[in-house]
């Protein structure tokens, strides 16, 4: 028997339902050490037969006096039963009360210590079994030191692949470690596989900076060969990469960009609006042998980058060098009326150079707005210069006292050796390896968006995958920090389509999982709480925060008080996809020497 007489607690003296309440004494719970929220088991002798025992899972609420100064009444609430099997000890669980709940009535029922071999049977209860990595161990209470119960508690990778996971608790009280923890275990598992990528939002620069109290370690150094990081910030760290677009190679793209990047303020400027509106070709169109005009818009467009500070690189150099030397495609007679009406001198050879090309821009555009009517400017009937080009002339020339110098605004997010950080990071991902994109510093229009450009490209992906028939078995898997500014909790029922609300209701068929962390549930989408499968709570010190969680998973309701009471780091309740119940645990502190 697992359940010996002389171990008991107390016996069962009255049940309502699920709380149930049993005689014991002071000096036998002092001698046993049980604190509220810890597991007990309610069991009786005719419970045992030759293949199983049977016994009721409880949770222990509190004290209250007895009728004498050495007599107390035990107050438990039922939790579900469980049955061991004798011969292989493997453990079975089911939420509520058997149909022959009433027995616990029978003063044979009576109240237990689980043992240790039975709490780790029941800790280890999966519905997905794989490989599972350490969190942390059992603690029952914040005033119990850390070496009284030191049952471990381990989670299924399979559990956090492909599924939402939330992170809840009030700053600096553990919630960036255990999502390190997340993070190693994901790593270590699939190191073999590499069919799980992660992709690590870091708004405050904790993986991707290295950490005295993690050993001057980070997610980053500790797994050199598995991490790829990007720093928005002026000097990559390490083997890190810089988060920054070139302008001058990506025309087609730019001014969206620019819309998403520039302050509200500057976007109000009408002459900034018409800006924004011009859609430039790509280079690629270029070579398909586009037309001139199109060439010299882009022209335009790169000498304004120029006037505003933005580096050109080589490609866009290349480029215009296969167009003819630099040739912009003026006819002589214009460059001679142009040069001599606007530096008093005749036009020099034909630009050979980058530079060459763009004096010879600003020198046509100034003439172009000064001598709109001279025949040189048309060929035949056709303006040779149409109304998008007199919008970049404008800001060239600083007519409407703007100029060029709107997107300096910009210029942290350029770099004349850029790569293409969004095909990078989706090959990374595709092959097991983890992106941290290095946040930290920017604010929150910025956080935002980098999370959805890149979050959105990720989903495309994997929704092309599973159309395709090509997943494969293979997950991403997607850290947001700070998640109120991701999923705002106004966002819920006004944009379906939104990418945040589609991770949230179709990640998982698409492999995608999500692990967000904030310091309240309130603030994020209801939506989204009600998709989480896997709950980290530490403390909270809001009744409406707990009542929140509890509305969306009644377990919570039970470990209100203590989540509003303990206030410890790494000390956090956990309901995870396989369990049915919220534990409580001192999660251990991310350590990389772990990883494999």
């Amino acid at each position: 028997m697992f359940f010996a007489r002389e171990d008991t607690l107390g016996l069962v003296e009255f049940q309502d339902g699920l709380l149930v309440k049993a005689g014991s004494s002071y000096e036998r719970l002092r001698h046993a050490g049980i604190v509220p929220g810890q597991f007990l088991a309610i069991a009786a002798p005719d419970w045992v037969t030759d293949e199983a025992q049977e016994f009721i899972l409880v949770r222990f609420l509190q004290i209250t006096a007895g009728r004498d100064n050495n007599i107390c009444e035990l107050h438990c609430r039922v939790m579900g039963s469980c049955c061991i099997d004798r011969a292989t000890k493997q453990l079975s669980y089911s939420a509520g009360l058997p149909a022959y709940g009433a027995m616990m009535l029978l003063p044979a029922c009576a109240c237990y210590m689980l043992p240790e071999a039975i709490m780790r049977a029941l800790l280890a209860l999966s519905g997905d079994a794989g490989e599972s990595f350490e969190l942390g161990h059992v603690r029952w209470g914040e005033h119990i030191g850390k070496r009284k119960h030191t049952v471990p508690v381990s989670m299924s990778v399979n559990e956090v692949v492909g599924k939402r996971t939330a992170m809840f608790g009030k700053t600096r009280l553990g919630k960036s470690n255990v999502v390190k923890l997340l993070m190693q275990g994901v790593l270590n598992a699939t190191r073999q596989s590499r069919h799980v990528g992660q992709l690590v939002f870091d708004v405050n620069g904790e993986y991707a900076n290295d950490n005295p109290q993690d050993g001057n370690f980070s997610i980053a150094s500790a797994y050199p060969d598995r991490v790829r990081v990007y720093f928005l910030s002026t000097q990559p760290r390490g083997d890190g990469e810089f988060l920054r677009y070139n302008f001058y190679d990506i025309p087609e793209r730019a001014t969206a960009i620019f819309s998403e990047l520039l302050t509200p303020s500057v976007l109000e400027i009408p002459e900034v609006r018409n800006f924004l509106m011009i859609r430039f070709p790509p280079l690629s169109a270029l070579k398909a042998g586009d037309s001139a005009a199109a060439f010299r818009k882009l022209c335009l467009f790169w000498t304004l980058l120029q006037d505003a500070g933005f580096e050109p690189g080589e490609t866009v150099c290349t480029e215009i060098a296969e167009r003819g030397l630099f040739n912009v495609g003026f006819t002589q007679s214009l460059r001679m009326a142009a040069w001599q009406a606007m530096k008093s001198k005749v036009p020099p050879p034909m630009p050979t150079s980058f530079t060459e090309m763009t004096d010879e821009i600003r020198v046509l555009s100034a003439f172009a707005l000064k001598y709109a009517n001279d025949p040189n400017l048309r060929v035949g009937r056709t303006e040779l210069f149409d109304e998008e080009d007199r919008v970049l002339q404008e800001l060239l020339c600083q007519t409407n006292g703007v100029g060029a110098y709107f997107l300096r605004e910009c210029l942290q997010f350029h770099s004349a050796n850029a790569s293409d950080f969004l095909h990078d990071t989706l090959r990374a991902i595709d092959t097991g390896k983890t992106v941290i994109i290095d946040l930290g510093a920017a604010n929150e229009r910025i956080v935002r968006y980098f999370s959805r450009i890149i979050s959105t490209a990720v989903f495309q992906q994997q929704e092309h995958k599973f159309i395709t028939n090509t997943l494969a078995g293979r997950y991403v898997q997607i850290y947001f920090e700070e998640a109120h500014m991701i999923f705002p909790v106004d966002a819920a029922g006004k944009n379906t389509t939104d990418i945040y609300a589609r991770f949230a209701k179709e990640g998982a068929k698409f492999g995608i999982g999500i692990v967000y962390s904030t310091q309240s549930p309130t603030s994020v989408s209801y939506s989204l709480l009600t998709q989480t499968e896997n709950f980290f709570i530490g403390h909270l010190s809001s009744d409406i925060d707990v009542d929140a969680l509890a509305s969306v998973q009644s377990l919570f309701g039970a470990v209100k008080d203590d989540i509003l009471q303990f206030r410890l780091p790494g000390f956090m309740r956990v309901l995870s996809y396989s369990r049915r119940f919220a534990l409580p645990i001192q999660a251990k502190r991310f350590d990389p020497r772990e990883r494999r």
